[in-house]
């Protein structure tokens, strides 16, 4: 679910949120929902940004996402594991079942500016 707050503070100047939240989703390879590992857990982002309209052409952005640097996992994979072995060593003899995910973007921060031709 996404909501979407803007604001415009001023003429010349905006400010907006994004709240986007995803509830937790089984793994890739887990069509039974019976492996032990479960649901990747939900999690909740908030995205903020701003403009400035300098002049007619030129525009003044900055945004953060991730503003709280939630660490979170936006995807999950059942796979063989042949890592494991006393701390994490190789063992191609006895492999194992593992879920893998892909862990989401940390916070990330952008400024900017635009023009624009008539």
């Amino acid at each position: 679910m996404k909501l979407r707050l803007d604001y415009a503070a001023t003429p010349e100047r905006d400010v907006g949120a994004n709240v986007t939240y995803r509830s937790g989703v089984f793994a890739r390879g887990d069509e039974n929902n019976e492996d032990v590992n479960g649901k990747i857990p939900s999690y909740c982002l908030i995205d903020v940004d701003t403009t400035w309209q300098v002049t007619k052409h030129v525009q003044l952005f900055a945004s953060v996402t991730n503003l709280l640097d939630k660490r979170y996992a936006s995807f999950a994979m059942l796979g063989r594991s042949f890592f494991n072995g006393p701390n994490h060593e190789f063992d191609g003899f006895k492999p194992v079942n593992e879920q893998f995910v892909g862990p989401g973007a940390p916070r990330g921060a952008w400024i900017g500016a635009r023009h624009a031709w008539d």
